[in-house]
């Protein structure tokens, strides 16, 4: 077994006979990633949503027939072409995220451009489903439906504006030249923050578009 095959941990023998400790690759991350307090925010956050959830399931089972109706409306290929394109900008955060650790910045940098790029196509989706539905006089005054549905994804698009401008922070810090120790609580927040926003598309997309239908 060669030297660079040993752990990490163990020691190595110089050109001197002395002993030398291995210098690890990696950072080695204990915890749970981000602040506490984020933590707060973010279940605050979701447990919101979720009130607004339970109130939509309500409403629908009072009248699931003028939901069906009105959700068959909706533009399910648009809703269906973002799901995939949040779904492919999470994966790009974390493996943005793990390059961050291992001081990879430059790596960094084009993963989160790419988790950039998808923010920008959900949002221009977005903007077109609406003027599609308000063109087909859907607005959120026509019932209950539509009511729920625009302020659901409408407040949800805010989180991706907020999101997105957490990750052009982080792709401002890429360009510095600063250690991982410095930047790691903010940029795990960006992180987590951009999941979270994620995963409550995945939901409303699940409800709004498919369980109302």
């Amino acid at each position: 077994m060669s030297q660079r095959d040993l752990p990490s941990f163990l020691p190595v023998g110089g050109t001197s006979g002395s002993a030398s400790i291995r210098e690890p690759r990696t950072t080695l991350v204990v915890g749970v990633p981000a602040e506490p307090g984020l933590w707060v925010f973010l279940f605050g956050d979701m447990t919101i949503f979720g009130a607004f959830f339970v109130v939509l399931l309500w409403e629908r089972r009072q009248d699931p027939t003028e939901f069906a109706r009105s959700a068959a409306q909706l533009h399910q290929p648009i809703g269906v072409v973002n799901t995939l394109v949040l779904l492919v900008s999470s994966y790009l955060v974390v493996l943005a995220l793990e390059a961050h650790r291992r001081n990879l910045r430059e790596l960094a940098r084009k993963l989160v451009n790419g988790a950039l790029i998808c923010a920008l196509a959900f949002a221009s989706l977005k903007a077109i489903e609406y003027s599609l539905e308000l063109h087909a006089g859907h607005t959120p005054g026509s019932n209950r439906f539509f009511t729920f549905y625009y302020v659901l994804t409408g407040v949800h698009l805010l989180h991706v504006v907020l999101g997105a401008l957490l990750l052009s922070w982080w792709r401002r810090r890429t360009n510095r030249a600063a250690e991982w120790s410095t930047d790691r609580g903010l940029v795990e927040a960006a992180a987590v923050f951009w999941h979270m926003v994620d995963l409550l598309w995945v939901v409303i997309f699940a409800l709004v578009y498919l369980a109302c239908a």
